[in-house]
């Protein structure tokens, strides 16, 4: 199934596939939460259909054997690897064995398929191995690689590949998309928070992460006031989260800065502006500034390294916001 916001990049590639053009790489930057997934299975089901959608630019059929091992999980020449976790990276063993694949016959004698799901999550190594075959391209193989962001991958493979953005919605047509979805109305700051992906922003409902951030706010607010009480309990409520709660509350410090410039539309927290001014009004900018980066550093670093001490890290951070004179 492809979503509204995807059919721009899907009508692009069935030209291509329609004109026998499609680049042996296709890179596909899109958040998660894009559905991201769904549309690089929809092209990979579209070049494996038996019936000769691919060259017609059309749909998979769903009836011919290739589509319904597809849609079974068995197809044997569509081959996926992705992050054993998230945050881990994409060693270089699993290249390897893309490697294999790709130079391997295929089983059902059309065409072999290789999803990198995570691209920006191969290490440099595992980057390495999989250049020289995206190179000198075995016959018949499609390689599809998915990633984030174009910051994390060794330029030589974003060179090597056909690149797509896939763009999302506004974030007024994802808020009544995810309405539609849940039939309730959300908050803008919903949707704000989760980049305007909305698959994203559904599963940030669906969760319960919602209301568990409000919580989060709320402590995080109160602390901020002089003389810091709640630190624990605010650390204690991230911990829990997971490090993706210290990029919510970094956007929360930037509305704070906004907030002192002057600056009193389009803010990430626009339902939770009492507690941006509160915050605002104790804080001076540079400390916003300064615990604004340090969050960022902090998540980009357990990113990297989901075995380091959360709690302990999230504490120290917290600690900045006391030490500052």
């Amino acid at each position: 199934m492809l979503y509204p916001w995807q059919q721009k990049v899907w009508q692009g590639w069935q030209q291509l596939l329609a004109q026998g053009r499609m680049h042996h790489a296709v890179l596909l930057v899109a958040p998660h939460g894009s559905g991201r997934e769904a549309l690089a299975r929809h092209l990979s089901k579209t070049v494996l259909c038996r019936n000769g959608a691919a060259a017609m630019g059309g749909e998979p059929c769903g009836i011919c054997h290739g589509c319904k091992l597809f849609e079974a999980g068995t197809h044997p020449d569509f081959h996926l690897i992705a992050p054993a976790q998230e945050g881990k990276q994409i060693g270089v063993d699993a290249v390897r064995q893309c490697n294999r694949w790709a130079v391997e016959t295929s089983q059902l004698g059309g065409e072999r398929i290789i999803l990198i799901d995570g691209a920006d999550a191969m290490g440099e190594a595992a980057a390495n191995a999989l250049l020289k075959t995206l190179e000198e391209p075995p016959s018949g193989c499609q390689f599809i690689l998915l990633a984030s962001s174009l910051d994390n991958l060794l330029p030589t493979i974003n060179s090597r590949c056909n690149k797509w953005r896939l763009a999302m919605p506004q974030e007024q047509e994802t808020k009544r998309w995810v309405e539609k979805q849940l039939m309730q109305s959300i908050k803008l700051e919903t949707v704000r928070l989760n980049g305007s992906a909305p698959i994203a922003t559904q599963q940030f409902i669906e969760q319960g992460q919602d209301i568990r951030y409000a919580k989060l706010l709320a402590s995080f607010a109160e602390f901020l006031r002089p003389p810091f009480f709640g630190l624990y309990d605010v650390a204690g409520l991230c911990t829990k989260e997971g490090h993706h709660s210290l990029k919510w509350l970094s956007y929360f410090l930037v509305d704070c800065m906004k907030w002192q410039q002057g600056v009193t539309s389009h803010l990430v927290h626009s339902e939770s502006l009492p507690l941006v001014e509160q915050a605002a009004g104790v804080m001076t900018p540079m400390i916003l500034l300064e615990q604004t980066r340090q969050a960022n550093n902090l998540y980009q670093k357990l990113e990297r390294h989901p075995g380091l001490n959360t709690e302990l890290l999230i504490v120290d951070w917290l600690t900045g916001f006391m030490n500052h004179p």
